[in-house]
């Protein structure tokens, strides 16, 4: 294998899938790889190989996992969603304020502590 000063072959090899599925951090990272590629035919092999895998386990979960949602699911959603944002208008709000005095090699320090408490119910079952 090609061991590049830039990329070396391990670090390509285990972060292939994230050059196949065009996931790299930069377009200068994307670069560097193809560059690796070009000098390494062992790594562009394997890059070759899990790009027709990774096409072929991508078109396969498409033609078998192309169900679609009842329409009931779509609608309970919906309505919860938009229960929740009416209820986050009117919400439970409570808080507590702690004052606390101490003493440390002579000195007094008062220290508050302020705590909000938001509280959001809501009984999601199906009979609504």
């Amino acid at each position: 294998m090609h061991n590049s000063a830039h990329l070396p072959c391990d670090q390509i090899l285990q972060t292939l899938v994230l050059f196949i599925d065009h996931e790299l951090p930069s377009e200068q990272e994307y670069q560097s790889y193809m560059t690796h590629f070009q000098e390494c035919a062992d790594c562009n092999e394997e890059m070759l190989h899990e790009s027709t895998a990774v096409a072929f386990l991508k078109e396969l979960l498409q033609m078998n996992c192309n169900e679609q949602a009842p329409q009931e699911l779509h609608d309970r959603i919906l309505q919860q969603t938009e229960e929740l944002a009416g209820q986050s208008q009117v919400q439970f709000f409570s808080s507590s304020t702690t004052i606390t005095n101490f003493t440390f090699d002579g000195t007094t320090s008062i220290q508050v502590t302020q705590e909000f408490t938001q509280e959001i119910r809501h009984d999601f079952n199906e009979e609504q």
